[in-house]
């Protein structure tokens, strides 16, 4: 049984902005393309693969004139953009329709194609990827996950299995702003109260279950 963060546990496990590996790397990838990513561009598109890779993905380059994973993104982006929830929607006030456009953006997102192997199979997006990816553009409504993280808060890494992460992350991000609310602090403040400035509600939220699940760490232990 998964237990919900407290802004007490949060504080005892998550260290200051810049101690985890990936701050860095999202503060450039922030810098590099930009707080509104379009991946309908494919200059955008082309940037994040290498920042997806920095992030431990693993997607391979292109070694001719086609770019699957450029073009799948494009498209994906074209098809999926305007359903999302509108990007100041915090995780707390999503709706179950929201939810859902979000379960169909990953669903159609993860299997996409996106390399070929030297095998010459055709290598997908992938469920960490494609979470990340929504996390990118969605910042404030998306929790991102890696395997271990899908099989805890989801059970698996499909579609329906996303949607049962969110909602936990959802029940979780409501308990966490009443909390703050309590304590005098906004969605917003809780970041920089627990020494995590660029950190969203959401964004706490997969810092918790990395080191929680993925770095298995233990408070005091984050690096």
């Amino acid at each position: 049984m998964l237990t919900a963060p407290t802004l007490s546990s949060l504080a005892a496990v998550l260290p200051a902005y810049g101690r985890f590996p990936f701050d860095r790397t999202l503060d450039a990838a922030r810098e590099d393309i930009g707080s509104t990513p379009d991946l309908g561009n494919r200059e955008h598109a082309e940037r994040l693969r290498r920042w997806l890779n920095d992030w431990l993905c693993r997607i391979g380059y292109p070694t001719g004139n086609e770019d699957l994973f450029a073009d799948s993104l494009t498209t994906w982006w074209r098809e999926f953009e305007q359903s999302l929830p509108p990007g100041a929607r915090r995780l707390a006030e999503l709706t179950d329709g929201q939810l859902n456009a979000l379960t169909s953006a990953y669903g159609d997102l993860h299997v996409r194609p996106a390399a070929i192997n030297r095998a010459g199979r055709t290598r997908r997006v992938g469920p960490t990827a494609a979470a990340k990816l929504l996390y990118f553009v969605r910042p404030e409504a998306v929790t991102a996950w890696d395997r271990a993280i899908s099989m805890r808060t989801g059970g698996g890494q499909t579609a329906s299995s996303f949607r049962r992460h969110l909602e936990t992350c959802r029940r979780w991000a409501q308990k966490l702003e009443a909390e703050g609310r309590a304590r005098g602090l906004e969605a917003e403040e809780l970041g920089p109260y627990l020494g995590r400035p660029k950190s969203s509600v959401a964004k706490l939220l997969d810092e918790w279950l990395y080191a929680t699940i993925t770095g298995g760490f233990q408070p005091g232990e984050a690096a």
